[in-house]
């Protein structure tokens, strides 16, 4: 159960970093706290050939206004239909969203975000170069010394409250 687990995560947190990505670089204007995403039609196509699992949310998203909640709404409804009770069992990838392993691949997604921000902000990226970027710092000694370190305190502070 523990592997399933570790794939649902996988699954959940690519999800959560094509939206960031969505996010990041199509937004056509701000509205309050609302932002207008409007996705190029060739890169839609691009989204549907090379990611059909994630192409509705992309679909969903462009020409709309997106906001905190329904950012969280529109992410956790598109991984519901896309694994829960398809490719996982049902109940397994709610528990990926409480498990320890998301927050923290999640934790280090953001902090790679904003230490490359200005980066990612000269041209555009595609979602693939966006994740081979965050594999590849993600993979270098500093942040796997960072990572073992949040890890260790993660399981000291779960082995201190059971």
């Amino acid at each position: 159960m523990a592997r399933k687990l570790d794939y649902a995560v996988a699954d959940v947190a690519e999800i959560m970093k094509f939206e960031n990505w969505l996010r990041f670089y199509f937004v056509e204007e701000e509205q309050g706290k609302a932002v207008l995403i409007g996705i190029p039609e060739e890169i839609l196509k691009d989204i549907e050939g090379r990611y059909p699992h994630l192409y509705e949310l992309a679909n969903r998203y462009d020409k709309s206004l997106i906001d905190y909640e329904r950012s969280c709404t529109e992410v956790c409804s598109h991984v519901a239909s896309v694994y829960d009770g398809e490719k996982y069992p049902p109940g397994l990838v709610e528990k990926s969203f409480d498990s320890k392993e998301l927050k923290i691949e999640m934790y280090l997604f953001g902090l790679w975000m904003q230490g490359h921000e200005e980066e990612l902000d000269k041209e555009y990226m595609s979602f693939d170069e966006w994740m081979t970027g965050y594999e590849k710092w993600k993979g270098t000694q500093e942040v796997q010394d960072y990572l073992s370190r949040l890890t260790d305190v993660s399981t000291e502070t779960t082995d201190a409250v059971q």
